[in-house]
């Protein structure tokens, strides 16, 4: 028998592929082996696969089939295992000796693969396993823990062209080692740069920049990425410590004058509490007088403080005694008044004990001048009579403020109902109009004092009720004479029936809403009314009468129903029931039902006393079908809920599909418990499938990361052409840490990678013009330098020569040679060589040299290939033919060379020397 027959049996039906996955759970591992190797399908062969336990047959398929996809799943099984820990790497690894088969077959378990990957440790293996690994992962895992310089090199050659995230890894990595490199030479570079600044700046006195300068060289100096040689840094050393001799000499020059500074600061601090001590005396002798009783305020202790604050101010300088002698003649003015109008404590006592309001009006008029000012002029915290006075206030004034908003309130309630009022007697409203009058008469009496203007509204509306009493009985009759002719006009009326009869009603309401609040009834124009009303209600009697034989009609169709619904359940299959049917039958009789509507008052209760009961029974029956249901659907949901927290997301999104199937062969329940169990499940669902989303999403976030760190790289870049560090070096090493920053990013946004890498590039591009133009203006800027400390020097040896200015000259020399930043070659020793051999230049050397420059002046236009001067020709012949004589006719100068050579001679004299200069840089420069 096949595999197929024995898992599914004979039927009659051919079962659906998920019906045959689904009942591969629980078979018997011989069946499931045996479906794998069959011919079946294959996504039927690899869900039999995902049952599978480990075995040989199954690390058989990992290894040997080929299949891609039954291997694929074989592998991923095993994967699943380990992770599961069902298998473990031992038992695969006595099994598996070769290393790369055995990471490709745990590549699916990230524990159990990174183990693998861990144990090897061979350089050329982990190099085999980046160029040739089975997948992507281990290729990648294995480049990651490649590091040595000569594998990385093998790798970016055997990568490139075939992977791509490999080959990015190595040169990533190859461009740091570059990078180091080039950052230690331009270190080291920096370095001698340094020295030199702080020796220049060690020969500088008084620099009131020097500090700063410092500042910045000791910055540059622990910013180095790389140490400095032993040299170079004693040689730091050296000129740090002649700086720091002269600033201790420094030092103790700025100590003597910070000395006499304090003397002077501890005068003011001396004369500051002095005046604080004032103060607070001021400030005391206020407080006290606020707190002193009447006996107190008139002793002579108070005038005794006045005149010992007096003096207390005498010791003061005459700004400070001015600020106080405000302070203490307003102290003085207090005492006055306290003394003329009684303490502040007698006041508050006498406002506390006030039992009118006569009498509390006199106690604050007197308290309040007191406490004028009192609260700038003692701040935090008062004393306690002031506090309690301002207090005891302040409860005054807002119970004065609560009374006057309570009355303005009546006093607006009142306009209000007054307006309404008239408003209403104005519109004929005679019971609205009255009842508001009545409200705004209780009103007004809680009021004192009315305004005229309300007042005279409030007796407008009296009267306007007066007026109103009288003649509303007068126009009540001609009202009801108009209703009385209106109701006779309908008794020949040709309006339907049913319009006719709400037409009726309506003037009969008329009638009653006229003769409301009418002390009268007018018995001869009711019984005309009443007649009138049964003429004009003639036509509907017909019309009502035919709604009855509806009813009766209605009645038959209920009757006939009950009968088909009698019929229904006892002839009905309750063992196969089709509940779908049974539901739309139950709302088809309730809908019949109440269409056969209206039915005579009388037989309602009957009918109904028949139908109900059929339709619980019917109700009762689906009832236990939504139950069963239910209860299915639940189960359902648990599952599905189980699922959730399975952490195979794969097994969980299968489960879940599997389980979207089952919920759709399940019947309906009630709406509402559906409706429900769906949400449920449809959370549960969901929740599964965000979580493959979010591994989406995540890495989609951890590209759009990618993409904004790879634009804020291009940002700097972009920030380096106008802001960038002005040394060729510097600016050099800065680009190339961002160059590796934007290399070590991981993978971009696919749709935008093409235009980020556009604009890296392109910014590159701008910063490589960008570094050439710095080292272009680096150059130009250290060889007029170097002329110009050449020209310095020769002024100096033409002094010499003359005898006359030597001291000057050799002073404008030195500053000239400090001011050089960077020699180039031995182009310093040079010209102090001919620094220090000036005084002994001589004519016949003059012109020796005058003759040397015309020849390097031909040198120079000899390597440009330009023409030389008329005056020259005969020299460049004689050159050229001595430079073949000797052999050297296929040596040819370099431009550095020549200008070290015209650095080594001078004292040649004006006009020559200027006119050779520019034919020499004419040829010179464009080399």
């Amino acid at each position: 028998m096949s595999p197929l027959k024995r898992l599914f049996g004979s039927r009659s039906r051919q079962p659906t592929l998920e019906e045959q996955i689904e009942a591969l759970e629980g078979q018997p591992e011989a069946d499931l082996l045996a479906l794998v190797q069959s011919d079946a399908q294959e996504a039927l062969r690899e869900a039999a696969l995902n049952y599978l336990s480990y075995n040989q047959t199954l690390l058989n398929l990992a290894l040997n089939d080929n299949s891609g996809r039954l291997q694929q799943a074989a592998r991923k099984r095993i994967g699943q295992m380990l992770e599961a820990e069902h298998l473990t790497l031992e038992e695969l690894t006595k099994a598996v000796a070769d290393q790369s088969q055995l990471l490709s077959l745990s590549s699916y378990s990230a524990r159990a693969g990174q183990q693998v990957l861990d144990q090897i440790s061979e350089p050329e293996l982990l190099l085999e396993l980046a160029i040739n690994g089975a997948s992507i992962q281990i290729r990648r895992a294995a480049a990651e823990r490649i590091s040595t310089r000569r594998e990385l090199e093998k790798l970016y050659k055997s990568a490139q062209g075939r992977d791509k995230t490999v080959y990015k890894l190595a040169k990533t990595r190859l461009e740091a080692y570059k990078a180091e490199d080039a950052r230690r030479a331009e270190s080291e570079a920096q370095a001698l740069v340094l020295c030199e600044k702080l020796e220049q700046l060690a020969r500088v006195e008084q620099d009131p920049l020097r500090q700063a300068k410092l500042d910045k060289l000791a910055q540059d100096w622990a910013a180095l990425t790389v140490e400095p040689p032993e040299a170079t840094a004693q040689r730091y050393q050296q000129a740090l410590q002649q700086l720091r001799d002269q600033e201790a000499a420094e030092r103790e020059a700025e100590a003597q004058v910070q000395a006499e500074e304090q003397a002077r600061e501890a005068e003011k601090n001396r004369a500051q509490e002095r005046l604080q001590e004032a103060e607070a005396q001021t400030q005391a002798l206020l407080r006290a007088l606020y707190e002193a009783d009447n006996d107190t305020l008139a002793g002579e202790t108070f005038p005794a403080q006045l005149e010992a604050l007096g003096q207390a101010l005498a010791a003061l300088n005459e700004n400070q005694q001015a600020r106080l002698q405000r302070q203490r003649e307003r102290a003085r003015q207090l005492l006055e008044q306290l003394r003329e109008r009684g303490s502040v404590s007698h006041w508050l006592e006498q406002l506390k004990l006030a039992d009118t309001d006569e009498s509390k009006a006199a106690a604050r008029q007197q308290l309040q001048p007191l406490l004028k000012g009192a609260r700038n002029a003692l701040g935090e915290p008062h004393p306690e009579p002031v506090a309690a006075a301002l207090e005891e206030l302040k409860e005054i004034e807002e119970a004065e403020k609560a009374a006057e908003h309570t009355e303005r309130k009546r006093v607006r309630e009142l306009e209000g109902l007054t307006r309404q009022g008239l408003g209403a007697a104005q519109r004929g409203q005679v019971r609205r109009a009255r009842g508001l009058h009545r409200a705004t008469l209780e009103k007004r009496e809680g009021i004192e004092h009315l305004s005229n203007h309300l007042a005279g509204k409030l007796t407008e509306l009296d009267e306007a009720i007066e007026r109103l009493s009288d003649w509303h009985e007068f126009a009540v009759t001609p009202k009801k004479e108009t209703l009385i002719r209106a109701m006779t006009e309908l008794e020949n009326s040709t309006l339907p029936p049913d319009e006719l009869a709400r037409k009726i009603h309506q003037l009969q309401d008329d009638w009653r809403e006229v003769s409301k609040g009418v002390p009268h009834h007018d018995e001869s124009l009711w019984h005309l009314f009443q007649e009138a009303s049964h003429k004009a209600f003639e036509p509907c009697k017909e019309f009502f009468e035919t709604q009855a034989r509806e009813r009766e009609a209605h009645q038959a169709k209920r009757d006939t129903l009950i009968e088909q619904l009698e019929q229904y359940l006892e002839g009905y299959d309750w063992d196969h029931p089709v509940w779908k049917d049974v539901e739309h039958t139950l709302k088809q009789a309730r809908r019949e039902w109440r269409d056969a509507w209206p039915v005579p008052r009388q037989s309602i209760k009957e009918q109904e006393a028949r139908f109900e009961p059929l339709m619980d029974q019917l109700h009762g029956k689906l009832s236990e079908a939504y139950e069963a249901h239910r209860a299915a659907k639940e189960a359902l949901v648990a599952r599905a809920r189980e699922l959730t927290e399975q952490s195979d997301l794969h097994q969980a999104i299968e489960g879940a599909k599997q389980l979207q199937a089952q919920w759709k062969t399940v019947g309906s329940c009630r709406p509402r418990d559906d409706q429900a169990l769906w949400k449920q499940f449809r959370q549960h669902c969901d929740a599964i499938f965000e979580r493959r989303q979010e591994q989406f999403q995540a890495a989609d976030q951890e590209r759009n990361a990618h993409a904004e760190e790879a634009e804020k790289i291009i940002q700097q870049l972009r920030g380096l052409l106008d802001n960038g560090p002005e040394s060729a070096g510097a600016l050099r090493t800065r680009t190339s840490e961002l160059k590796a920053a934007f290399h070590n990013l991981g993978e971009l946004p696919r749709q935008r990678i093409q235009a980020i890498n556009d604009e890296f590039h392109k910014a590159l591009k701008a910063l490589d013009h960008r570094q050439a133009e710095v080292r272009h203006q680096a150059r130009a800027r250290q060889e007029q330098q170097l002329l110009n400390a050449a020209e310095a020097v020769r002024a100096l040896e033409l002094a010499s020569l003359e005898n006359s200015g030597t001291t000057a000259a050799r002073e404008e020399a030195d500053i000239a040679l400090q001011a050089v930043e960077q020699w180039p070659g031995d182009s310093r020793a040079r010209l102090e060589q001919r620094l220090e051999e000036a005084t002994q230049l001589s004519a016949e050397q003059q012109q020796q040299n005058l003759e040397a420059l015309h020849l390097l002046c031909i040198r120079a236009e000899i390597l440009t290939e330009r023409e030389t001067p008329a005056e020259d020709k005969s020299r460049r012949m004689d050159y050229q033919i001595q430079q073949l004589q000797q052999g050297l006719g296929q040596q040819e100068d370099s431009r550095d060379g020549l200008l070290l050579e015209w650095l080594s001679l001078g004292g040649v004299s004006d006009p020559d020397y200027s006119r050779l200069l520019t034919r020499f840089l004419a040829n010179w420069k464009t080399s």
